[in-house]
C-alpha cells in the first residue's frame, strides 16, 4: 500500500503521493509536496514514511502545523487524519500500489501516416499528457469563469496560468493590442538551456495576442491548438452573451450541513454528492433512520442547476397506497363526492427535485406508476385524462435492503435502475463517533438559544457517556436527547450525566470497569446486529457489508449468542 496527501485551498485540490523517507511540504517548488499558498512557509513541515508508519513534523514554520486542532512540533499521523498547514487542509489517504502503476501505455506523440495512434507495448510514457491536463483539469474552470462575470484582465491571467502550468513551455505571454492602453496581461517564463533552439508560436487577433515558447519545433507544432484555444477563450470574453436561464446556471455551492463534519468518510461523501448534483441522474440514499438522508437530499438539490426550483418531499411509508398515489399524482375535481382538484407532488416539483423518502416501503403497483411518470416525464391526475408536466429530478432514500427486495421481486428492477444511478450510504452515528462532540455542542447551543438559557457546556463525564452510547436513532435521537436535557438546565449550568436519560447513563454505567475484551465483544455484537437489520437478515449481504466471510459471520453469531436471522 502507498500513502497520499490530498490538500485543498481556495479552488485548488492537490494530490501528492508520498515516498519512503522524508517528504518535505512547503510553498517552495523544490519541496516534494508543493503548496503554493501565502500562509505556507517555504519549507513548512515534513512527513516521514517508515515501516513504523507516518510521522508529521513542523519545521519551525511561521503559521504552524495543526493536528486535531492542536499545534504540534512532531506527532504520528494515520490514514484518515486531517492536519492543517497554514490555512491549507490536508487529508492522509491510503491507496493500493497498483493505483500508481500505468496499466495501458499510450505514447501520446506517436502517430502513423494515417493519423492513428502507433502503440509500442515496451514504451513508457506519462499517464496523462499535457493536453489531457489542460482539457480535463483547467478548461472546465476557465469556461466557468468565461460564463461568469470575470473581467478580461483576470481571465487572461487565468488562461495564461493554465497554459504555463500544463504545457511544456518555457515562456507564455498574453498581450492586449486593440486599445490605447496596450500592454502585457500575463507573462511567465522558465530558465532555458539553449535559447537558440527556442521556438515561439503565436495566435493573434486585432485585440489580443497569445505567445508561447517551446524548446523544440515539434513540440510547438503539436501544442499549437492549445495556444489557438487560449486566444479563442479571450475572444469569446469580448462577446455579449444572452442571459443564462436560472434553471441552467450552476448555482453557488451551498454550505455543508451544520455543524461541519470531522469524519473523513462523510467529507468524501459530500464531495461526491456535490459532483453528482451537477448532473441530472437519479440518486438513491441508504441509511438508518435519523442519519440525515433528507439533509443530504436537500444539499444535492441546492447544489444542482435546479436549486431555484422547488424541493418537494414525501414519506412513502407514512401513507396507505391509495392516499400515497393521490399525494404523488394529484386528483381531478369530481373523482369522488366533494373532492376538489389538486396537484400532486410530481406536478409541484416540476423542474425541481422530488425527494421520495422510504421508497422501499412503496407498493409494487405504485412503483409501476412511478416508473411510467419518470419515463414519460408527465403525470395523469387520478380521475384525469390530460397529461401534466412532471420533469422533476428524483432523489430517493430507504433504510431497507433494496438488493434483497430486488432478488425477491418485491421491488421493480426497472424502477431501481431509474432511481439509483448513484447509490450512497450514510454511516450511522456509531460509525462516526468523532462527530458526536461537535453535534452535541451544536444542538446544545441551538436549543439553549431557543429556550433563552445560557449554558456553560457539557461535562467530560457526560461527553464520555454520549460518545459511548450506541445511538440506535442516530443524529435525530442525539438532537432530541440534547433538546430534552436543555429543558432541565438553569442559567450557567453544565450539562452533566445527571441530565442525560437513563438509557444513556445505563449504557455508560454498564460498561464502566469492564475488561477491554468484554467491551469489544459488546461493540462487535451491536455492529453485527445492526448490519443484519440493515440487510434484512441476508447473511451474504451482511458479510459483504462487514467485509468478512460468511463462515466467519456464522461463527461470530454463534459465539456472541446473537439470534440467527430467520
Amino acid at each position: 500500500m502507498a500513502y497520499r496527501l490530498l490538500a485543498r485551498f481556495d479552488d485548488q485540490t492537490i494530490r501528492a503521493t508520498l515516498h519512503g523517507g522524508r517528504n518535505t511540504i512547503g510553498s517552495d517548488a523544490s519541496c516534494e509536496v508543493c503548496l503554493p499558498d501565502s500562509t505556507v512557509s517555504r519549507r513548512h513541515a515534513v512527513v516521514t514514511v517508515s515501516k513504523a508508519g507516518l510521522e508529521l513534523e513542523d519545521l519551525g514554520s511561521t503559521n504552524g502545523t495543526l493536528l486535531r486542532s492542536q499545534r504540534i512540533e512532531r506527532a504520528p499521523v494515520s490514514v484518515g487524519d486531517i492536519f492543517v498547514i497554514g490555512r491549507v487542509v490536508v487529508l492522509v489517504e491510503e491507496l493500493a500500489d497498483d493505483d500508481l502503476e500505468v496499466g495501458i501505455v499510450v505514447p501520446r506523440e506517436s502517430f502513423d501516416a494515417s493519423g492513428s495512434m502507433a502503440f509500442d507495448v515496451g514504451e513508457l510514457t506519462e499517464t496523462f499528457s499535457p493536453l489531457d491536463r489542460f482539457a480535463l483539469d483547467h478548461l472546465p474552470r476557465l469556461l466557468d469563469h468565461l460564463c461568469g462575470e470575470t473581467d478580461r484582465q483576470r481571465l487572461a491571467q487565468l488562461v495564461g496560468y493554465s497554459v504555463f502550468e500544463t504545457m511544456p513551455v518555457t515562456a507564455v505571454e498574453i498581450i492586449e493590442t486593440g486599445s490605447e492602453d496596450k500592454g502585457i496581461l500575463y507573462s511567465a517564463e522558465r530558465p532555458v538551456d539553449d535559447e537558440e533552439k527556442a521556438c515561439w508560436i503565436e495566435a493573434v487577433t486585432p485585440a489580443c495576442q497569445v505567445r508561447a515558447c517551446f524548446d523544440r519545433q515539434s513540440a510547438a507544432e503539436h501544442y499549437r491548438p492549445v495556444v489557438d484555444s487560449a486566444l479563442l477563450l479571450l475572444t469569446l470574453a469580448d462577446r455579449e452573451f444572452a442571459p443564462v436561464s436560472p434553471a441552467v446556471r450552476q448555482p453557488p455551492t451551498p454550505e455543508r450541513p451544520q455543524p461541519p463534519t470531522v469524519d473523513p468518510a462523510v467529507h468524501r461523501l459530500y464531495d461526491q454528492a456535490e459532483r453528482v448534483a451537477r448532473g441530472d441522474v437519479g440518486v438513491l440514499i441508504y441509511g438508518e433512520s435519523g442519519t440525515g438522508k433528507e439533509v443530504l437530499a436537500s444539499f444535492i438539490h441546492n447544489a444542482s442547476p435546479r436549486a431555484s426550483q422547488p424541493l418537494v418531499t414525501i414519506n412513502c411509508a407514512s401513507l396507505p397506497r391509495d392516499l400515497l398515489e393521490a399525494e404523488l399524482f394529484g386528483v381531478e375535481k369530481g373523482v369522488a363526492t366533494g373532492v376538489e382538484a389538486r396537484a400532486g407532488k410530481f406536478e409541484a416539483a416540476d423542474q425541481g427535485t422530488l425527494f421520495l423518502d422510504e421508497i422501499g416501503d412503496m407498493a409494487p403497483e405504485t412503483q409501476a406508476k412511478i416508473l411510467r411518470v419518470l419515463q414519460e416525464k408527465e403525470v395523469f391526475r387520478i380521475g384525469g385524462h390530460t397529461p401534466r408536466p412532471a420533469r422533476a429530478r428524483v432523489v430517493s432514500a430507504t433504510n431497507r435492503a433494496i438488493h434483497k427486495m430486488l432478488a425477491e421481486g418485491s421491488f421493480r428492477s426497472d424502477l431501481y435502475h431509474r432511481i439509483a444511478t448513484w447509490e450512497v450510504e450514510l454511516p450511522p452515528l456509531r460509525r462516526r463517533r468523532s462527530d458526536i462532540p461537535n453535534l452535541a455542542a451544536y444542538f446544545l447551543t441551538r436549543e439553549a438559544q431557543r429556550n433563552g438559557t445560557r449554558v456553560r457546556g457539557i461535562s467530560r463525564a457526560a461527553l464520555r457517556a454520549l460518545r459511548r452510547y450506541r445511538w440506535p436513532g442516530n443524529i435525530r435521537q442525539l438532537k432530541n436527547e440534547i433538546a430534552r436535557a436543555v429543558l432541565f438546565l438553569e442559567d450557567r449550568e453544565l450539562l452533566d450525566t445527571g441530565r442525560l436519560s437513563a438509557a444513556i447513563r445505563g449504557d455508560e454505567q454498564a460498561k464502566a470497569g469492564l475488561p477491554l475484551a468484554k467491551i469489544l465483544e459488546a461493540v462487535e455484537r451491536d455492529e453485527i446486529i445492526a448490519a443484519l437489520d440493515a440487510c434484512g437478515g441476508d447473511t451474504t449481504a451482511t458479510a459483504e457489508r462487514l467485509s468478512i466471510s460468511r463462515p466467519t459471520l456464522y461463527r461470530r453469531i454463534k459465539s456472541l449468542k446473537i439470534d440467527p436471522p430467520k
